[in-house]
């Protein structure tokens, strides 16, 4: 396991040097073939830790990638990792891809504190992409399986996989040819799931597509698999401190992406997910009706998240928000202030009406008032023109 810690932190030095290092560009000045596009990915662990599968060279070159551009992100940051993607052009041709899956940290130190965890594999692959393409490097990594590979645009495997078995310190990473068969992954130990509360509303099964959306995608992949957002909420860069620019990508009943700037090609990347499950996507209206102050106080804050734009919805909450007004229940009330703040992203002048007597109401609890003055004082900012206003009374 020492020669493993010390493999990382010469990986460490030399990814953190690298950085600020020329990389080779897959697709030459002047190029007028057809190309593909390889997306990196990751999945956090914790604030400090996370696990990466990228391309680090081409034909034996190095090219910029999801390591270099997270280490740019996280410099000075001390022991909080930000992660961020990687997305790249590569020629429509037959190429030597090295790929590598690895456990990365934000600090070294960190590498010492999880010496028996530190993960990783690489190895070269063949591969010839088609024209107009998106891929992903995808990878799993364990005690005893750790392995990379490539998958389409619809998470099929195309290419070969490398394979590592065993403990790193005593084994080598092979080569798994495609043709004999895709990566078969180790089970997962089964745990026992601890079942949350929900609404009862419907029993209809729903596939969202978001639930296994990767970290790392780039803004194109992510249109690619959903197609164009339905509205994109824009968060600036803090001016004292050093979180990154971010967007939301918000999708009508499936929910939303937060998409994080990266400062190594100013392109924006997938970083988390906020999922609606099939109660919200079928009966969303039944949902927030029937909540009580606990349920109204998860849905408050996952849909500050997601978001919410759809004006049949928005009635639903704001309705929920008037009905709850003089309620003195916590929970309850946490949750309705969060609809306050959802009117307010969703950046209509439909509500305004009520927020402002909910406002002038003495009788309606301080932090209520407070964050329906807030919202109200949001939307006035924009100077939109006037709509029809919500019936309230």
């Amino acid at each position: 396991m020492k020669k493993l810690i010390q493999i990382f932190a010469i990986l460490f030095f030399v990814s953190t040097l690298a950085a600020c290092m020329t990389t080779y560009n897959p697709v030459p000045q002047g190029y007028q073939g057809e190309t593909a596009t390889i997306d990196d990915t990751f999945r956090t662990m914790a604030t400090s830790t996370g696990r990466f599968f990228y391309l680090s060279k081409v034909n034996g070159k190095d090219v910029n990638n999801a390591i270099r551009a997270t280490n740019q992100a996280t410099y000075g940051q001390g022991m909080v990792l930000s992660p961020v993607g990687f997305s790249r052009k590569v020629p429509a041709e037959e190429m030597t891809l090295t790929l590598v899956a690895q456990v990365h940290h934000a600090a070294p130190i960190n590498y010492m504190f999880n010496s028996g965890t530190n993960y990783i594999v690489t190895g070269d692959v063949s591969f010839i992409p088609e024209a107009g393409q998106s891929y992903l490097v995808k990878g799993y990594l364990s005690s005893d399986f750790s392995s990379v590979w490539l998958v389409n645009s619809a998470g099929e495997q195309v290419s070969d996989a490398v394979v590592l078995k065993g403990d790193p310190d005593k084994n080598a990473a092979v080569i798994a040819k495609l043709v004999k068969g895709k990566v078969v992954l180790p089970e997962p130990p089964k745990t026992q799931a601890t079942i949350k509360k929900q609404v009862a509303i419907t029993t209809e099964s729903f596939d969202n597509p978001l639930f296994f959306l990767e970290q790392g995608l780039s803004a194109e992949a992510i249109i690619k698999k959903l197609g164009e957002p339905d509205h994109i909420r824009y968060i600036e860069k803090g001016f004292f401190n050093n979180k990154p620019e971010i967007q939301i990508f918000h999708f009508t009943d499936l929910g939303s992406v937060q998409m994080v700037k990266s400062p190594a090609d100013g392109q924006f990347y997938s970083k988390l997910t906020y999922n609606v499950n099939s109660q919200e996507h079928y009966q969303f209206v039944d949902v927030v009706n029937q909540a009580d102050g606990t349920e109204t106080q998860i849905l408050g804050k996952k849909f500050y998240n997601i978001g919410v734009y759809k004006e049949q919805y928005l009635d639903a909450l704001a309705n929920k928000l008037w009905q709850n007004k003089y309620n003195v229940d916590g929970r309850m009330l946490d949750g309705v202030a969060y609809y306050c703040k959802i009117i307010a992203n969703a950046q209509t002048m439909r509500y305004q009406a009520m927020l402002k007597s909910l406002v002038a109401d003495k009788d309606v609890p301080s932090k209520l008032r407070r964050h329906c003055k807030a919202a109200k004082k949001d939307i006035d900012k924009l100077k939109l023109a006037t709509v029809e206003q919500f019936e309230f009374m």
